[in-house]
């Protein structure tokens, strides 16, 4: 056995032990990560297509807004817009829940998406000032600035903080956010306070009978899992929703059917797979509209 195996099943502390099986899909993250592929619990692209889809609409608007405005991108293929910035943060992010998730740290999965969510509105909130400054050189200078002192951790929203209370009744009252986005981000947001951030024990691991004995370990939960796949495609299908929206000139283009193609391979991969794909009534509703000539960006299994 190498070094490199012997560490990842470090026979000194269970913690470090991520190979170590326990019981049934119960174990270090690597083991129950292996097994519930194997016994085909989960798939990675049930969260992994939706977020390379996200990343490939992002790379699309990056390159049309670079096109527009006549710029060579640069080495990371960025420009400077507050809504793509954070959307692009917020990939990162997502990642990082998708890779908990399927390891089955199913409640700091589900915490780190609340943040997701007041990123994306922070995005929308500076994304729309400059829509409403773009004829005042003056007012888009200032709107640079306040998003610079942002970065900063140095600005307020109208004298209060810009969290997500404020951005949402601003987003509102700019008639940016929706009736039907309004309800929909509202409920999303308490549900993952209710249950994931505010301290109550039922939804805490320890008061899940399912849940891992030891926190060296832990163990496959389909409920749990397939809970935040919905919280989690919920909230890529507004990520998606919002790109198309707010970078119109992206919809057609080579780039973006290929990504959208990503979403309509999971109906097929459920027939395939025999397993749910889609948990999100939003996505799927979404996808069921997508054109079948989307059909032709096939995943392998």
């Amino acid at each position: 056995m190498s070094n490199y195996e012997k560490c990842l099943s470090c026979e000194y502390i269970p913690c470090a032990n991520l190979l170590s099986k326990s019981n049934e899909l119960d174990g270090g993250e690597l083991y129950v990560l292996n097994e519930s592929i194997e016994q085909k619990k989960i798939v990675p692209c049930q969260s992994m297509a939706l977020l390379y889809s996200c990343c490939m609409l992002c790379k699309a608007a990056f390159k049309e807004l670079n096109t527009e405005n006549n710029k060579i991108e640069d080495e990371e293929g960025l420009v400077d817009v507050p809504l793509l910035e954070l959307i692009w943060q917020c990939t990162y992010d997502l990642k990082t829940s998708a890779f908990l998730a399927i390891s089955a740290h199913y409640r700091g999965a589900i915490q780190l998406l609340r943040p997701v969510i007041e990123s994306i509105l922070v995005g929308l909130y500076f994304e729309e000032r400059l829509r409403e400054a773009s004829n005042s050189e003056g007012e888009i200078h200032q709107v640079w600035i306040d998003f610079d002192k942002w970065r900063e951790g140095d600005y307020k929203l109208d004298g209060n903080d810009i969290d997500f209370k404020n951005l949402k009744r601003w987003l509102e009252k700019k008639k940016v956010i929706t009736d039907e986005g309004k309800e929909r981000i509202g409920r999303l947001w308490g549900e993952l306070g209710k249950k994931y951030i505010h301290p109550h024990f039922c939804y805490m691991d320890i008061g899940g009978e399912k849940c891992s004995k030891c926190p060296a370990t832990t163990r496959y939960d389909e409920d749990r899992y397939y809970e935040w796949l919905e919280f989690f495609q919920n909230i890529i299908d507004f990520f998606i929703e919002t790109l198309l929206r707010y970078y119109p000139a992206i919809v057609g283009t080579a780039d973006t059917r290929e990504a959208l193609g990503y979403l309509k391979n999971l109906e097929s991969l459920e027939t395939e797979l025999g397993m749910p794909m889609i948990k999100s009534e939003y996505l799927k509703d979404r996808i069921a509209r997508l054109p079948t000539i989307y059909e032709s960006f096939k995943i392998e299994h």
